[in-house]
């Protein structure tokens, strides 16, 4: 019975590690990945203020992919992102 508390203690203890080593792991894009964040960028420079849907309508991009592009620049401290109800509002951080 001792060694199945043991084991049951290594494995959590284990995966409370690999599991903090993939959320601190940063992530590495490719040129095409570069460019999108690029654009998004972009037109969130030009229009200081913006919403995720308005990005949405003038981009070629998934919804996913656009979320996941807005989250990395609000990591990286370029943006803002304020969840006014089922819209999310993107301000440029100066």
């Amino acid at each position: 019975m001792l060694i199945y508390i043991v084991l049951f203690i290594a494995v959590t203890l284990i995966l409370i590690f690999v599991f903090k080593k993939l959320k601190n792991k940063k992530i590495e894009y490719s040129k095409e990945q570069d460019d999108d964040f690029e654009r998004i960028y972009n037109f969130i420079k030009k229009e200081k203020r913006t919403t995720q849907k308005e990005i949405r309508k003038n981009s070629s991009l998934s919804e996913a992919k656009i979320s996941l592009i807005i989250t990395q620049l609000e990591e990286d401290g370029k943006i803002q992102k304020i969840k006014k109800g089922r819209t999310n509002i993107i301000i440029l951080k100066q």
